[in-house]
């Protein structure tokens, strides 16, 4: 037969000869010779020879070294001869046989024979052993079943069991892992494997943690696509020997060690499919023989889990019955005690009309002795007892008229002929009411409750009048009242709702507030409000506007809080409502008189103020320009001088409807009082030339419509505007300054001759906070007497001194000597001349007090310049007697010059002044005579002293035949009303000169001396 040898032999002579000695086509034998150790090692992890021949000395170690490697390959060792000791020791370590080898080569005649025996003992040895092992499995695995036999009967749960069959499977199937589980049904049909055993070789700590964690009930395998769930699938056994490649070897979870071989092994018992063994990675595979070795021990398996499983199952079935038992006993226990302490009476009746059930609440509420109810009687026996023993009054009075027949019939034992009522109330003889309900039961009786419903009765009175009370109220009252449920929709509404709003009460139920018809309340108010309500929070006064079915706009105002149930649970609002319209027109009212002018309707100072502040921050936030036009009517005070103020008042009213349609909507006019009105326009060019040209266009436009004549009381009139123009962009300059740059360029306007309109230029504002530090510094002055008189001499036709006029000046600290030019005019307009006039006045006096000490200038007089505002004073004579009080000057020396201006205001007045002051020896004198409006009519009637003839006349009268004229013209003129003329301005011996030729007497100029300190007189 073919026999596969392989020679280890280094010696490649004697190698050489072996392999001719032993191969043999005709016989099969094959030879492969190796030269090493090494050489062998690799052809036997590759090839299982059926011999072994190794040469006692080779490459690489010693023949010991093999054994190893051969795994019950006989062996024979060849050694030399005189070494047939070693031969020995080798058949001690292990070889089967051994041959000399000698010189000749003779012992390779016998090899073959050799190489033949101790194939056969091997045989022999091999097959002994198999049937050894044979019976030592079969032993074990009688010894299996019983085991498994007694660890199910032993034990109360799956695991133990299953972990002693998993140890005899291993150990029988000699695998190096392996599982068992249960096999049961998910809801949808689908088998899964409930593993209680399971071999712990390789998984990783959270694999081990997750095994343990469900040790107990059994980890759940349910992946189908699996070894295992093949198995499980099909119901039949699964062997697979090269599990690296079968795609079903797919889906162990993870930590799981790799499967190389796998045996998957159901469990079936009594045609069902009840457990599951996988054992896996033995390293020769597994054949149909191991799965038929198994099969003893997996039927005696199978027998006792269903043998469990049907004993769970009694156990299971004994034990609800135990619990149902024991829970229909707390029950009846229960209801007893709910029936014996419930606050009714109870009574059970069965078809037969008898009483088989009652509580002691029953026995209570009727009074009745337990005795009558023992024997378990009729209800006529009740009712018989009752009535004879007057519980229902005569003629059952005290039942329900409704259900006095049905009762008076059990009584007379024939109750089942009437209806039963299914409740009625009857009284007690204490005054109790029980309310009696009835009710049947199938297939016959019924069951009947006893309430004491007296409290109950009571509160629904008291109910009853508190609602007719509310009732009451709601309908006298000028509020009414009103529900939402919990979608806020209207429920109820209690009042005179309808009649306050004019809105039928239907209109509102099942509709939101915000839902209702014909309200004006904005998104944002909505919103608020709706964010409230779901908040279930408190609220009050929320203001809506609505209109009535004939379009009259009424205000309500709405409280309301949040309702909840005993439990908590939001229900819904309730709330009162109130016609607020009378307040909200009287506060209307309020606004408009706070924050608008009363005659013209627009916006006031106030209102202004605000809205500017608005267009200011707007514009800074967008960055568009704004302008503010400040327009003033030209010469209105000569409309109300003439016409009146109601014909003025009616002419502002129409400038302010042109001006406001002259601009936007979004743009603001406002008047401030008297002729005064600004507007502010928004949005302009981001530009400052294209926004002062829209600017201007806007004015342009206003300037045209109020040149337009005006209609009042049939008669036309006349008047135009002057504007000023004030661009502004972000908000560096407060709205005040804003309104003073536009008032400015307005002043200007007029200054350019009215009707105009003019822009704001920052020399205005110089000229403006030049002004203003002046006007600082001129009360400074006037408080630190920084104020002195320079004197100018008046000199009779000889040069004699007559006396001087006093010229005001200032010696300002910084400034120096302040001409009166830079300062007058403002203080003038600052009424600051009133107490510079004083002190003039004062320091006129003194000097005169001074002069009069002194015989050389005792008979000289000082001419004092008085302004209109001083002489309009009221107080002004006693102010000029006073200071001359205190100075103690000579009256008769004082001599007050005045303008012909001053005098045209008031004539009479001016007169009446002039007369007191001058019977005390005050003399006046007209200064710049010729100058104003010159009048013969009141000239004459002034009592006047002096004229004086202005400079600008006497400038040029050798060369300008005009001012010559006037001149004669004047001093002609003083010396028939008998005054006396002084002459201004004289400068040259040539003017002195023609004004003496034609009558003057006094002269006043540079050419006898400039305005200088007394001293220098």
């Amino acid at each position: 037969m073919p026999i596969s040898i392989l020679l280890i032999e280094s010696d490649h002579s004697h190698a050489q000869a072996v392999v001719g000695a032993l191969a043999d086509p005709w016989s099969g034998w094959q030879v492969e010779a190796r030269a090493s150790l090494a050489e062998a090692r690799a052809f036997l992890q590759q090839h299982r020879p059926d011999v072994v021949l190794v040469a006692q000395s080779t490459l690489g170690g010693a023949a010991y070294d093999l054994l190893q490697l051969l795994q019950g390959v006989p062996a024979i060792i060849i050694v030399r001869m005189g070494a047939e000791t070693h031969a020995a020791q080798a058949m001690r370590h292990g070889f089967d046989d051994f041959a000399v080898q000698d010189a000749a080569l003779d012992y390779l005649l016998t090899l073959p024979a050799q190489i033949d025996a101790v194939l056969e003992r091997s045989t022999g040895a091999r097959a002994r052993l198999a049937a050894e092992a044979m019976l030592a499995r079969q032993h074990r695995l009688l010894q299996a079943i019983s085991r498994a036999q007694g660890m199910f009967i032993a034990s109360s749960g799956p695991r133990a069991a299953f972990e002693a069959l998993l140890e005899e499977l291993m150990f029988l199937s000699q695998s190096a892992f392996g599982l068992v589980g249960q096999v049961q049904r998910a809801p949808d049909g689908h088998p899964f494997l409930r593993v209680h055993a399971m071999t712990d070789i390789s998984w990783d700590a959270a694999s081990r943690a997750l095994y343990a964690q469900h040790a107990e009930e059994g980890m759940v395998f349910d992946s189908l696509h699996s070894l295992v769930g093949a198995a499980l699938v099909s119901g039949e056994p699964v062997i697979s020997n090269d599990a690296c490649h079968d795609p079903r070897a797919a889906g162990t979870p993870p930590g799981h060690p790799v499967l190389r071989t796998y045996l998957g092994l159901p469990i079936h018992a009594a045609g069902e499919l009840v457990a599951m063994v996988g054992l896996a990675n033995r390293s020769e595979g597994y054949s149909q023989a191991d799965v038929q070795f198994l099969q003893p021990l997996l039927n005696t398996v199978g027998q006792l889990e269903t043998a469990r499983r049907a004993e769970l199952a009694r156990s299971a079935v004994e034990a609800e019955l135990l619990r149902t038992s024991a829970l229909l006993g707390e029950k009846t226990r229960a209801l007893e005690v709910t029936l014996a302490n419930i606050s009714q009476g109870i009574t059970n009746v069965d078809a037969e009309g008898r009483i088989r059930v009652y509580n002691r609440r029953y026995l209570e509420l009727l009074d009745l002795p337990e005795a009558l109810l023992a024997s378990q009687p009729k209800v006529e026996d009740v009712v018989r007892f009752q009535t004879e023993r007057g519980d229902f009054g005569p003629q059952f009075q005290l039942i329900e008229p409704m259900a006095r027949n049905y009762v008076a019939s059990e009584y007379a034992a024939h109750g089942g002929q009437l209806t039963m009522p299914d409740s009625y109330v009857r009284r007690t003889h204490n005054g109790r009411y029980i309310e009696v309900r009835t009710r049947a039961l199938e297939p016959g009786g019924r069951v009947r409750t006893f309430t004491d419903v007296t409290d109950y009765l009571s509160t629904l009175e008291a109910l009853r009048l508190s609602e007719a009370r509310w009732r009451s109220l709601t309908q006298l009252s000028s509020d009414w009242y009103w529900e939402q449920d919990a979608e806020f929709r209207f429920v109820r509404l209690d009042g005179n709702a309808q009649q306050k709003t004019g809105v039928p009460d239907e209109v509102h139920y099942g509709l939101t507030r915000w839902e209702l018809p014909d309200t004006f309340v904005d998104e944002g108010q909505w919103r608020d409000h709706r964010a409230l309500l779901e908040a279930h929070q408190v609220f009050h006064d929320f203001e809506m506007q609505r209109v009535t079915h004939d379009g009259q706009p009424i205000w309500v105002s709405i409280s309301g809080e949040p309702i909840f149930d005993a439990e908590g649970t939001f229900t819904g609002y309730r709330g009162v409502a109130r016609d607020i319209t009378e307040r909200k027109l009287a506060e209307a009212q309020i606004q408009r008189l706070a924050f608008y002018d009363e005659l013209s309707g627009l916006p006031n100072r106030r209102l202004l103020m605000d809205r500017l502040e608005r267009a200011v921050a707007a514009s800074t936030r967008e960055g568009n320009h704004g302008a503010l036009l400040f327009l003033d009517l030209d010469n209105f005070k000569g409309i109300n001088d003439t016409m009146g103020h109601e014909w003025g008042d009616r002419l502002l009213v129409q400038v302010g409807a042109r001006v406001s349609a002259c601009v936007r909507a979004t743009d603001t006019v406002a008047r401030l009082g008297g002729d005064e009105f600004v507007v502010v326009i928004e949005g302009l060019h981001t530009e400052e030339a294209e926004a002062a040209a829209e600017a201007e266009a806007v004015a342009q436009k206003v300037l045209v419509a109020l040149n337009q004549p005006y209609q009042v009381e049939g008669c036309e009139m006349h008047s135009t505007p002057s504007i000023g123009i004030a661009l502004f962009l972000d908000a560096q300059q407060p709205v005040q300054e804003l309104l003073k740059r536009a008032d400015l360029a307005m002043y200007q306007a007029k200054a350019q001759g009215r009707n105009t309109l003019c822009f704001f230029d920052p020399a205005m504002q110089a000229a403006a906070s030049a002004r203003s530090a002046l006007e600082g510094d001129i009360r400074l002055g006037l408080a630190r007497t920084e104020f002195l008189l320079h004197y100018q001499p008046v000199v009779d036709e000889t040069g004699q001194l007559l006396g001087a006029e006093a010229l005001v000046r200032w010696n300002h600290p910084q400034r120096g000597m302040v001409s009166p030019a830079d300062f007058i005019p403002l203080a003038e307009q600052t009424g600051l001349i009133l107490p510079l006039g004083r002190q003039v006045l004062a320091m006129a006096c003194s000097q005169l007090a001074l002069w009069a000490a002194d015989p050389a200038k005792a008979g000289w007089t000082l001419a004092v310049n008085v302004s209109a505002q001083e002489f309009r004073q009221s107080d002004f004579v006693q102010d000029v007697l006073a200071v001359l009080r205190d100075s103690g000057a000579d009256a008769r020396r004082l001599k007050l010059e005045l303008t012909e201006s001053l005098l045209l205001h008031d004539v009479e007045d001016s007169i009446l002044k002039m007369q007191a002051l001058r019977t005390l020896g005050v003399g006046f004198s007209l200064d710049d005579f010729g100058t104003g409006y010159s009048s013969l009519s009141y000239l004459k009637r002034l009592p006047l002293d002096q004229l004086k003839i202005d400079q600008s006349f006497v400038r040029d009268v050798l060369t300008d035949p005009n001012d010559a004229a006037i001149a004669c013209t004047i001093i002609t003129l003083a010396h028939s009303l008998a005054l006396d003329v002084v002459a201004e301005g004289v400068e040259t011996e040539g003017q002195r000169a023609f004004l003496l030729r034609n009558g003057c007497k006094r002269f006043q100029g540079y050419l006898f001396g400039r305005p200088g300190p007394a001293t220098l007189l």
